[in-house]
């Protein structure tokens, strides 16, 4: 009888276990969303709330965020730049009410077969500048 107990557990945990990767029910996942090409992703690490302003340098690509991002909050903009294949497009950021643009290029649809759509992203803890780090991310 203990053995079935024992053999119910292992089974009803090994099930949770499964079903909690496809979920993504546990914390502590490190597996990054998939967004489509062309999405921005506005990160805030800091505490303080931070005026965030992302446009595109050529009117092509019409495209602009302005928003007040809280502490801890990611700001997500779902296909926020659309362009044909090995268009490369220049993203102007601006934090705080005054200061330098920072300047990002990505491959909104990719490049070739080899290079898939990419995905911005905008990583900062404060208004400074100095602060602030894009990178650029597989899309599907």
């Amino acid at each position: 009888m203990q053995r079935r107990r024992y053999l119910r557990a292992i089974v009803g945990s090994a099930s949770l276990l499964s079903l909690s990767g496809c979920t993504e029910m546990f914390p502590g996942n490190n597996q990054t969303p998939e967004y489509p090409g062309g999405t921005l992703v506005v990160e805030n690490t800091g505490d303080s709330p931070v005026r965030v302003s992302v446009n595109t340098k050529l009117e092509q690509f019409d495209a602009t965020l302005d928003t007040k991002t809280a502490g801890g909050e990611t700001v997500v903009r779902r296909e926020f730049v659309t362009a044909e294949q090995d268009d490369i497009v220049t993203l102007e950021a601006r934090l705080g009410e005054t200061g330098d643009q920072i300047r990002f290029q990505f491959l909104p649809a990719g490049g070739g077969e080899d290079t898939p759509p990419e995905v911005a992203h905008l990583t900062f803890e404060s208004a400074v500048e100095a602060s602030a780090t894009w990178t650029a991310t597989a899309g599907r």
